[in-house]
């Protein structure tokens, strides 16, 4: 019979075979390898079955003998219906709000945002682990605009009905307001419809520029600034729709924090100390930026 001769060491793309032993074989047979390591030897309909059910990747290194050189599987034309029903089980799924094709419609789906900011805020390893479909910002940069003037028309309300209330609750402790607030101000809510959203925008593009960045320096990161982008901007947007609730909002802060650091981690794979270190520089950047600008209010006011 024939002799063949077998790979001797983990093999490398585009090198030939080392000889090792000789054994009897069909030309139907295939020399497997992936990441260095010998998947032993398979018949092509073996090959076939084991790319329909996902057990062997396209990319695993086949060697028949006479061959000079390793091919991928998905090089090798005999293997065209096994790759396609790889592709089969490998379609990416999408967000809620990414699978109802969001283009600049005036009214979007409450369903998808509901939906979606459920799974942004319970599920974020399904949510984030899995790449996207396209690397296009316009649904992340969409789900921006419509989730924060989703919170203004839930929250400004909301809110000012909270705060109207603040002069009942200080005189349970024995304090007078001096005015009562104005319980809806149609003057700032318009300012909100108009600013919020952009400056929600911006704010999201500035902190993916530091975060994004970080990572880089750490060696993660390494699914690109939009992957970066697409994560903070689906959760600032959740958050967004979270803080509209008087209740709840005094969870945002580290409730946002937390979910920062698992979602980039999912979403770039990286460890989590990596994510960690990245939001905690934004937080306290944040922090910081906060503190000055109470200082310099207070000082205004004293020199008044």
């Amino acid at each position: 019979l024939d002799s063949e001769q077998q790979p001797s060491k983990p093999p490398v793309a585009g090198s030939s075979p080392a000889p090792l032993a000789t054994f009897s074989m069909t030309l139907s047979s295939y020399h497997l390898a992936a990441d260095g390591q010998s998947l032993g030897q398979l018949s092509a309909s073996e090959v076939l079955a084991g790319l329909a059910t996902g057990r062997l990747s396209p990319e695993v290194l086949s060697w028949q003998e006479g061959e000079v050189a390793w091919v991928p599987l998905r090089a090798r034309p005999e293997f065209a219906s096994g790759l396609s029903a790889v592709a089969s089980l490998t379609v990416q799924p999408l967000l809620p709000w990414e699978q109802s094709g969001p283009t600049w419609q005036p009214r979007p789906r409450l369903k998808s945002i509901w939906r979606t900011l459920k799974a942004v805020l319970f599920n974020p390893r399904s949510t984030f682990t899995e790449a996207p479909a396209t690397t296009s910002l316009r649904a992340p940069l969409q789900w921006l605009h419509w989730s924060s003037l989703c919170s203004i028309v839930i929250g400004f309300p909301l809110w000012s009905l909270t705060v109207s209330l603040r002069p009942a609750f200080l005189e349970l402790f024995g304090m007078k307001e001096s005015a009562a607030p104005a319980i809806f101000n149609l003057t700032y809510f318009g300012r909100a419809l108009l600013v919020y959203p952009l400056a929600l925008i911006v704010l999201t593009v500035l902190a993916t520029l530091l975060v994004h960045g970080l990572l880089r320096l750490t060696g993660g990161g390494k699914a690109g600034w939009q992957r970066t982008f697409r994560t903070l901007a689906y959760v600032a947007g959740a958050l967004c729709l979270v803080a509209a609730i008087p209740p709840v909002a005094l969870a945002v802060p580290l409730w946002g924090f937390i979910l920062a650091i698992f979602a980039l981690g999912y979403a770039h794979r990286d460890e989590a100390w990596r994510s960690f270190l990245a939001v905690i520089a934004l937080s306290c950047l944040g922090c910081s930026g906060g503190i000055i600008a109470t200082i310099l209010r207070v000082k205004g006011n004293f020199m008044r």
